[in-house]
């Protein structure tokens, strides 16, 4: 066969490697684009707090990061707390909030307190909740924030809040927690901040299992009751007075 009549052959070939290598090259920058958009996303479920809902019937809480912008003007200083949480249907999301004498291991304490109940709710719900030590004009003040309910309450001025490596910290989740779930019938302390000593009483003696500090709890709505009596020192938990 000669070479003029292999040409009009070999002009396929060289079209197909061509496509070929046209398709190679989109395929790469396609995929190339989808691994940028994919970070993309992750980063901004990250930002906005990743929740991974894997069982509807039970409490998920994921941690939300916080920065510098988050921290409003005029404020001298801030501590802030983010969860972003699910609760089922039918939970009835309630809080409280104790501060001034708080116990290491349970929501009772001796002080000041406030409490927030909602009715429960026919389908499942999201919330996020913010919880910030702020200091303006010298004082320290507790708030929290959840959906379009909040409350403050003003700290001891001897309390110095200036930086909480002196402090224990308590929260739900661990740093590497991506999401944690919790039973319908737990307790959960979404915060607890006290001192390392016990308080001290007027004389001097430390107080019997109190410490300086406040505490946050969510906890559903039908145990309210056993929540209370927990709270009050009439149980050792809430489910030992859940009926």
């Amino acid at each position: 066969m000669s070479d003029t009549e292999s040409r009009p052959l070999r002009i396929p070939r060289i079209i197909l490697i061509l496509l070929s290598l046209i398709g190679i090259g989109f395929s790469i920058r396609c995929n190339l684009e989808l691994s940028r958009l994919r970070q993309t996303h992750a980063d901004l479920r990250e930002q906005v707090g990743f929740l991974d809902v894997a069982d509807p019937s039970q409490v998920a809480i994921s941690h939300v990061p916080t920065s510098d912008d988050a921290v409003p003007p005029g404020v001298d200083q801030a501590h802030l707390w983010r969860y972003r949480m699910y609760f089922p249907a039918n939970y009835g999301a309630s809080y409280r909030m104790q501060h001034g004498l708080v116990k290491a291991v349970s929501p009772q304490g001796r002080g000041g307190s406030s409490s927030t109940w909602s009715g429960p709710k026919a389908k499942s719900e999201e919330a996020l909740m913010t919880i910030a030590l702020i200091k303006s004009d010298g004082k320290w003040i507790l708030c929290r924030s959840v959906g379009g309910s909040s409350s403050t309450s003003s700290m001891p001025k001897d309390f110095d809040f200036e930086s909480l490596d002196e402090l224990v910290v308590e929260t739900p989740l661990l740093p590497s927690d991506k999401t944690r779930t919790y039973a319908t019938d737990d307790a959960i302390c979404l915060i607890r901040l006290r001192e390392k000593q016990l308080a001290k009483k007027r004389n001097n003696k430390p107080e019997k299992d109190l410490y300086r500090g406040f505490n946050v709890y969510v906890y559903g709505a039908q145990h309210k009751d056993a929540f209370d009596a927990w709270s009050q020192g009439e149980a050792t938990s809430m489910k030992e007075a859940t009926p």
